[in-house]
């Protein structure tokens, strides 16, 4: 594992306002060299290449050579520019995202302050402190970008159950379609399932299941001749009356009166 130290160009507080003239954005411009900042108070917009984020101190920005920045101002920030082409922290930035969450915005200003505070002056001996400060802010940028990674994929595995689940529900209306059968289905506990499925649906499972069934009884209602009792079966209600109550509640008709209000609105277009 080779550890190449970066070549520091600057360290300060950049202030994008005072290089606008006037403008709120900024002109677009290709990095040559690493680009790590922390936002130091809430503004405007960050970009890099096709991303975008609104500015402010619970996220760092780690922008690497070759990218496309542009900024929507204000933006004030502290940063650090430096080169690096090969090694471990290399390749950990380089893999890193342009935008990282964080809940450490203390840490990341102190760690500022100090490498510019050392990269100030002209004792050799402070860049010994310097290079530590700067593979001190890597190595916590990396676990910073590693429980974000780690977090996004929890969250990419809870929708694709989601998903899964929707398919179940959607193909077995008449089924017993409780939180308890359907989280078991997931394979979560019914609390984090409910929890899953509400933010990925903006739903209740109830509210999405009865959804589900009032939409398939609307269909059976003006495309097949059963009873309003082989329609609450069929999709899955406990009775005719419940039926018919949540129809009503949903649809603002009975079930009655909406396949009478389709049939003639159809009669009058032939």
């Amino acid at each position: 594992m080779e550890i190449v130290l970066p070549e520091i160009v600057s360290i300060g507080v950049f202030n994008a306002q005072n290089i606008a003239q006037n403008k709120n954005l900024t002109k677009k411009r290709t990095t040559t060299m690493f680009e790590i900042e922390i936002p130091i108070e809430n503004g405007g917009v960050s970009y890099i290449n096709s991303d975008g984020i609104a500015v402010e101190p619970s996220f760092v920005i780690c922008a690497k050579p070759g990218q496309t920045r542009q900024t929507r101002l204000p933006f004030k920030c502290y940063y650090i520019h430096f080169i690096l082409n090969s090694g471990v922290l290399y390749d950990t930035l380089m893999n890193m995202q342009s935008f990282v969450k964080t809940d450490r915005f203390d840490k990341y200003k102190e760690m500022f302050e100090r490498m510019h505070r050392y990269f100030e002056t002209a004792v050799e001996a402070d860049e010994i402190i310097l290079q530590s400060l700067v593979m001190e802010l890597i190595y916590t940028l990396s676990k910073d970008s590693q429980r974000l990674k780690k977090r996004e994929q929890i969250k990419t595995n809870n929708y694709e159950v989601i998903e899964r689940a929707i398919k179940y529900i959607k193909g077995n209306l008449t089924s017993d379609l409780s939180l308890n059968t359907v989280s078991l289905y997931a394979g979560m506990s019914p609390i984090h399932f409910h929890n899953c499925f509400k933010t990925a649906t903006a739903r209740t499972l109830h509210q999405y299941v009865e959804e589900q069934r009032i939409k398939k009884a609307a269909n059976m209602l003006i495309t097949t001749d059963a009873t309003l009792t082989e329609v609450a079966y069929e999709c899955g209600f406990s009775s005719q009356s419940y039926f018919s109550y949540a129809f009503k509640r949903k649809m603002s008709v009975t079930p009655r009166e909406y396949a009478k209000r389709v049939f003639g609105r159809y009669e009058k277009e032939i």
